[in-house]
């Protein structure tokens, strides 16, 4: 497991990249992380926002599997993402996690 701390919607936030992030990714969205996280960074390249439902599960499943790991509970909620995140705190969390993917 490879994590990182960011601030997200002005809490600390761990995330983390292992299996349990891609089988959540998966079960969530129905597609491999890894194709996701490509197509991410491959969209980067060319300044695309991508997918902001899968921006979403990727960015839970990264938060879940750090504190699912520590037995403890989210400090993050799926809603207070879709509602009251900033572009700048999606775009921090998506390149955060693309960086542990590429670690």
């Amino acid at each position: 497991m490879i994590t990182k701390e960011i601030t997200l919607l002005g809490k600390q936030v761990n995330l983390a990249y292992c299996y349990g992030t891609e089988i959540s990714f998966k079960l969530l969205a129905d597609e491999e992380c890894t194709d996701f996280v490509k197509e991410v960074l491959m969209g980067l390249q060319e300044n695309k926002m991508p997918d902001t439902r899968k921006s979403i599960y990727l960015i839970m499943s990264a938060i879940t599997a750090y504190y699912e790991s520590q037995n403890q509970k989210n400090p993050i909620e799926d809603k207070e993402l879709i509602f009251h995140a900033s572009p700048e705190d999606i775009g921090l969390a998506i390149g955060t996690i693309a960086g542990l993917y590429i670690e």
